[in-house]
């Protein structure tokens, strides 16, 4: 069997580009790769290779990347200078080549009732909410964020009641639906509520959760204290303000309320990760769930309040955060070890390692995954090992593409370049503040 069960994953810093410098021997004055170089090396003659064309007949390269530290020695050991190798890579035995686009981070929207979006789909989510009944809605957030926060998925049911009936009504009648969803509204975010108690649960889920309650009147509320300055409302609404200064009209015949919960949940981290065992980053967005529940807490069937999903949640992809780990792993095999001690990294050139990669910004990767066949095993199995080359770059190399592909193609190989896309960001109906957006 291979050494790895897996592919042998090893990252190459190509921030600076796909190059041939000289065209002459690796190393030498005019071709020595800079930190952010990276180019194929002719293991026979270790020329780089010309970037616009590639070899034929199934020749053999290597890849290589500049080295990432300023100073050769520490102390007796030298060799930090020494750029960055893969092993010698045959054409055909190329297995898979791709690039993985950068993609921001998403947060999970959802719609309870009527809203800008339920009424742009096309949904029947119309429900009427009847006087002296007591209506229960059931959140759950669910992800990373709630279970490192409380080591367990977090959920709250709020509660409306909708007052008493007019005196002399023979049936419960209709009332203003826009004052129930504010009450789960205030139950979320944990309001303080005259003559209520603030229960735990509510403090725990409010960081997660902000809630946009549509009014009757195609009118949107926001939270006591935001400020709506420069909101703009979809086609067809208006914006009504906070929800402390809504004056309810009284039930409006043929129209609708509703709710929309925006995964609000921040993540807190420190400008720089330290990499000390307590740091985290977190980089999964929070996954909300609503229902309309019954007295005893189980989902209404027949009577439910239609929930529909205008934003899925979206993990982000490419972080330079994520990046910088794939770099110091991939040294680390190099015996380039990264110290926790901030001192002994300076000392080792450790902090350059990181002076290589923008945390905050987004790169592009591409793939190069290819075996190494084991022609002589001991075992007198025949075999082969894996591995899997990552070059970091901060945009879309066609030059390297075409040439990786055209040099695979000239071997017979049918692999061709797959692209992981960045996925289309969804952009909610109901405007938000910057604050709460990803």
């Amino acid at each position: 069997m291979a050494y790895f069960n897996h592919a042998f994953q090893k990252a190459f810093v190509g921030t600076q580009g796909f190059t041939d410098l000289g065209e002459g021997q690796l190393g030498t004055p005019g071709n020595i790769l800079a930190t952010g170089d990276y180019a194929f090396v002719d293991p026979k003659t270790w020329d780089i290779v010309n970037v616009n064309t590639p070899p034929t007949g199934c020749c053999p390269l290597i890849l290589a990347s500049g080295s990432l530290y300023s100073k050769d020695k520490i102390g007796s050991h030298g060799g930090y200078l020494e750029s960055n190798k893969s092993k010698i890579i045959n054409p055909k035995y190329v297995n898979r080549f791709y690039r993985v686009d950068p993609n921001i981070a998403q947060q999970n929207v959802i719609n309870i009732g009527f809203t800008p979006f339920t009424e742009a789909e096309g949904g029947t989510c119309e429900r009427e909410f009847l006087c002296d009944e007591t209506y229960s809605l059931r959140i759950d957030v669910k992800g990373s964020p709630a279970l490192r926060f409380l080591n367990h998925n977090a959920y709250l049911t709020v509660e409306a009641y909708t007052g008493c009936c007019p005196a002399g009504a023979l049936a419960p009648t209709p009332v203003d639906g826009t004052l129930v969803m504010i009450q789960w509204a205030q139950a979320i975010v944990g309001q303080i509520i005259p003559n209520t108690i603030v229960s735990s649960a509510q403090t725990v889920i409010s960081p997660f959760v902000l809630p946009v309650v549509t009014a009757e009147d195609n009118s949107l509320w926001y939270a006591p204290g935001t400020d709506t300055t420069g909101f703009v409302a979809p086609a067809g609404y208006t914006i009504g303000g906070t929800w402390d200064n809504y004056v309810s009209p009284g039930n409006t015949p043929g129209e609708y309320a509703g709710i929309t919960l925006f995964g609000a949940y921040v993540g807190t981290d420190f400008s720089d990760c330290t990499f000390q065992t307590s740091d985290f980053f977190e980089k999964e967005p929070v996954k909300l769930y609503a229902s309309l529940v019954d007295y005893a807490g189980n989902p209404c069937e027949f009577e439910g309040l239609c929930v529909v999903t205008e934003c899925t949640g979206l993990q982000a992809m490419g972080l330079g955060e994520s990046v910088a780990r794939d770099v110091i792993l991939s040294e680390r095999y190099r015996q380039n070890f990264f110290a926790t001690d901030l001192r002994i990294r300076e000392i080792t050139q450790g902090d350059q390692i990181l002076n290589t990669i923008n945390r905050t910004a987004f790169y592009t990767r591409y793939y190069l995954q290819h075996s190494v066949p084991r022609f002589n095993n001991p075992t007198g199995t025949f075999d082969n090992d894996q591995y899997l080359l990552e070059v970091i770059t901060t945009g879309t190399d066609v030059t390297f593409e075409n040439f990786v592909t055209n040099w695979i193609d000239a071997c017979g190989n049918c692999i061709e370049l797959e692209v992981i896309s960045a996925i289309t960001a969804c952009t909610p109906l109901i405007p938000l503040e910057a604050a709460f957006i990803p």
